[in-house]
């Protein structure tokens, strides 16, 4: 059984994960998950955080498209005027970017919940925090970006 978890001693995947206590007792030690399910969990938690991140921008694009679309299906006078626009009225301006600001930051708060989770269930949280960093805030802030500029330039 080269192929089990507890057979492999050169694997660096998992050297961030928290440890778990060390057992006491023999019950305690009788305990402890099978290193062959605790190496599949791992191997999932991965998977979960590269479709989190995946879903959490295919998420927000897709309402704000949605959004849009039903803000121009409805019409307005800056569509009347043949500009090539989708939000025709200043109302649709306003509520699309409410709207759409609240998608990535929910998404940007269930990432960092799920990661602190992971890490407390001594499971792999290091692809979480890969991609709380790298495409989940960057994407958030130039999202914000864009829906608080048209809430603060509406506002005016």
């Amino acid at each position: 059984m080269r192929d089990h978890p507890e057979n492999d001693l050169h694997s660096g995947a998992d050297y961030y994960n928290r440890p778990r206590p060390e057992p006491h007792s023999f019950d305690e030690l009788a305990d402890q998950p099978d290193p062959l399910v605790e190496a599949e969990r791992n191997r999932k938690s991965t998977r979960q955080a590269i479709l989190y991140a995946a879903a959490s921008i295919g998420v927000t694009a897709l309402l704000g498209f949605l959004t849009a679309l039903v803000a121009r299906l409805q019409g307005g006078p800056l569509c009347d005027a043949g500009t090539a626009t989708w939000l025709c009225t200043r109302s649709a301006r306003m509520w699309w970017a409410a709207i759409n600001t609240v998608p990535p930051v929910v998404m940007l708060i269930g990432c960092a919940v799920i990661m602190v989770r992971k890490l407390n269930r001594y499971e792999r949280w290091m692809p979480w925090m890969g991609v709380f960093w790298l495409p989940i805030v960057p994407f958030t802030m130039w999202w914000l970006t864009v829906t608080v500029g048209i809430l603060a330039t509406e506002s005016m």
